[in-house]
């Protein structure tokens, strides 16, 4: 549950969390066939052996999921947060979160002539824009 009211580095958290979201997310161009998918799923990690009474082999492998509902929720509130901002914040944060996390030193990479201190300044700024959007409009306003 995403609270009424953030910090700042409450949100710089969630686009933490925004980012391993999205590593762990599947990729849009793989949805082919998605209504079997968890028929062959459970068919390669755990099919039928050869004599039909058992399974393939005695050692499964555990499967692990690895996003919850409240990951994914961060994940979709970060994205439309992102998209109420202006073109400056977003190009700053999603350099800094998406794909990956990058450090301030990587980042200083994209805006040449500045410093890692202004880059990690501006972003800071860019983020407390998004946070003053947030705190005065509130949940269902970022949700439209």
């Amino acid at each position: 549950m995403i609270p009424t009211k953030l910090t700042l580095q409450e949100l710089d958290n969630y686009f933490q969390t925004a980012t391993y979201v999205e590593r762990y997310m599947p990729s849009p161009l793989n949805m082919k066939n998605k209504r079997t998918e968890m028929f062959t799923l459970i068919d390669r990690l755990y099919g039928i052996g050869k004599d039909k009474d058992c399974y393939k082999d005695e050692t499964k492998p555990k499967m692990r999921i690895r996003l919850n509902g409240e990951q994914l929720q961060i994940y979709e509130f970060c994205i439309l947060l992102m998209v109420k901002g202006s073109e400056k914040d977003r190009d700053i944060i999603g350099l800094r979160h998406f794909p990956f996390k990058r450090s301030f030193r990587e980042l200083r990479k994209f805006f040449l002539p500045d410093s890692h201190e202004k880059v990690r300044q501006a972003y800071y700024k860019a983020l407390l824009e998004l946070l003053k959007i947030y705190n005065k409009h509130g949940y269902k306003y970022i949700c439209k």
